[in-house]
């Protein structure tokens, strides 16, 4: 189980990570005309910004939050 100090940085990363899919969906619709083809398109790319980055955060500290329990399957 992680440590109660950490759980503000998960939380922290994820709030980051949906904040720059905010700003890929924000920027997406300053075009002028917001469409639902364009509105769809942006918040699919925004998802994946937003999955992306947390993945990234979640490669680099995955080690302290498993279980070394079942180490030796990967």
């Amino acid at each position: 189980m992680a440590k109660k100090t950490q759980k503000p940085e998960i939380t922290w990363n994820i709030v980051n990570s949906l904040l720059a899919g905010g700003l890929v969906f924000l920027g997406a619709c300053t075009t002028g005309s917001i469409t639902l083809q364009g509105a769809v398109a942006a918040l699919v790319a925004a998802g994946v910004v937003a999955v992306t980055k947390f993945n990234n955060y979640w490669g680099k500290e995955q080690g302290e939050y498993t279980t070394k329990l079942f180490t030796f399957i990967k």
